[in-house]
């Protein structure tokens, strides 16, 4: 009696999970699971924008043009590097000629006078106007104005370059922001495919449910997955939002403006050789403008030495002064009188001024020397970096698309084996975690590449290059300022 009764209940079973399998399986031919056949970068579907409209898609070039146009501190680098300009006008100004004029108005309580014998003679005027026109024009003898304007280009070329920093850094920046918005759209995805997976166990398990091969149990499990699932999904939207603010910020628009990126379609392919890296280093060291302008600073630093020195010598000046008098008198007839001076300086002590200055210029051209050696170790160090960053990153790709085939497959198989309802939910619970997590390193592989090639592109110093500013620098760089220039004027 008791085989009797375990053999029915036997049949049962094995009667009930074919049933259910049948079901299942009709049921997956009228909606068909679609297990991510898209890769996470690839666009999928495209939806409307806020408030209902769509917004037109921004690429990241546009994004970058944007970002150099409206970003505020960018804007303060370029006011910087024109007031840097202006200041080499100033500079020169004090070698030109200069006229200045002046009107002097003068009202006396009483007039001296004198007498002549029985007359009294008034020896001046109740009120007195003069005016002075005065011609200056200093005589650069000495060299000190042509290496104070030389100083003032070379200023204007530091500041040039610490402009296309900012600029490469801006352009780095704007690039990883926008990157960063692609980057959580294709977790939404993801976490939108995961939700759709939870969507549809549950659907299988509640008609295990009803057939009885699976238990309450199982579908409590089943529905708290669609809840954990459609948390998640909130949450990658949240992020999404956030991303776009921060390029909003960069972009120097309101933060809430409408944006849609475009994805990337495809990767940067590039081959890294063991011997390339040194290459890319000395590169770098050309084309950095970190670099170049701590080679700037050196001929500053040069220059400096060379103005202290000149602080001993003559200067020369000459100037021209017509004085109008519009108020003549008895002892000053003359209505207009002109004055020619030469004024030749000659420094015979200044307390120790010059030779204070000569050792503290001294002391920057070996700083500025061990901060050239400095950047170029900051720079190589940079380079290394992104490189080494760039080859792990393609190296994560690579598996990261191994593991995203073969959670694919799994995740088939355990669907296939829990639609027939010889396994449990265990089973497929853990091949959707290991599918969503495999297309999660994805992403994070694809972006975190493409972000070690545009780090790679600003430490060489090629980020910048289709962005660049049209040097209109007044320096020239035919023969670098060396100490010995102290002798005589400047090129």
């Amino acid at each position: 009696m008791r085989r009797e009764r375990t053999y029915r209940f036997t049949i049962c079973v094995v009667f009930g999970s074919w049933l259910m399998g049948f079901i299942a399986a009709a049921s997956a031919c009228q909606n068909p699971p679609t297990p991510f056949p898209l890769s996470p970068l690839s666009k999928g579907g495209e939806g409307g924008g806020e408030g209902g409209f769509t917004t037109q898609p921004l690429t990241l070039e546009e994004a970058i043009q944007l970002a150099l146009k409206g970003n505020r501190a960018f804007q303060i680098a370029e006011r910087t590097l024109q007031k840097t300009r202006d200041r080499i006008a100033e500079i020169r100004g004090a070698g030109r000629l200069q006229l200045q004029s002046t009107a002097t108005y003068t009202r006396l309580d009483r007039v001296a006078t004198a007498r002549f014998g029985p007359q009294e003679v008034r020896l001046g005027t109740l009120e007195n106007r003069v005016a002075v026109l005065t011609l200056t024009q200093p005589v650069d003898i000495s060299g000190v104005i042509r290496s104070a304007t030389r100083a003032a280009a070379l200023g204007y070329e530091v500041a040039r370059l610490d402009y296309e920093r900012a600029r490469n850094e801006l352009i780095l920046q704007v690039t990883n922001a926008y990157q960063n918005v692609a980057r959580a759209e294709a977790f939404v995805r993801v976490a939108e495919e995961a939700l759709k997976n939870a969507q549809e166990r549950l659907r299988i398990t509640r008609a295990q449910v009803e057939t009885g091969v699976a238990s309450r149990f199982d579908l409590l499990r089943a529905e708290t997955q669609v809840t954990q699932s459609e948390q998640a999904l909130l949450n990658a939207r949240h992020q999404v939002e956030l991303a776009k603010a921060g390029l909003n910020f960069l972009l120097g628009r309101d933060l809430s403006a409408p944006l849609q990126v475009v994805p990337p379609e495809s990767l940067p392919p590039i081959e890294l050789e063991p011997t390339q890296l040194d290459a890319l280093i000395q590169q770098a060291w050309s084309q950095r403008p970190e670099s170049r302008a701590a080679e700037r600073n050196i001929e500053l630093a040069r220059l400096a030495i060379i103005n202290a020195r000149r602080g001993n010598l003559p200067t020369l000046a000459i100037n021209g002064q017509w004085n109008f008098n519009l108020n003549t008198s008895l002892f000053n007839p003359r209505r207009q009188t002109f004055t020619a001076t030469a004024v030749l300086a000659f420094p015979i002590f200044d307390g120790g001024i010059t030779q204070a200055r000569l050792a503290q210029a001294q002391e920057d051209l070996q700083m500025a020397e061990l901060n050239l050696q400095q950047v170029r170790e900051s720079i190589a160090l940079e380079v290394r970096t992104a490189y080494l960053n760039l080859q792990d990153a393609a190296k994560r790709l690579e598996v990261a698309r191994k593991g995203l085939e073969q959670a694919t497959e799994a995740l088939r198989l355990a669907r296939v084996r829990y639609e027939a309802g010889v396994s449990l939910q265990l089973e497929i619970s853990d091949a959707e975690l290991a599918y969503t997590q495999a297309q999660t390193n994805l992403v994070n592989a694809q972006f975190d590449y493409l972000n070690a090639y545009a780090a790679l592109q600003k430490a060489v110093g090629t980020i910048g290059e289709r962005y660049a500013l049209v040097s209109t620098s007044p320096v020239r760089h035919d023969r670098p300022v060396r100490p010995s220039d102290s002798e005589g004027g400047l090129p």
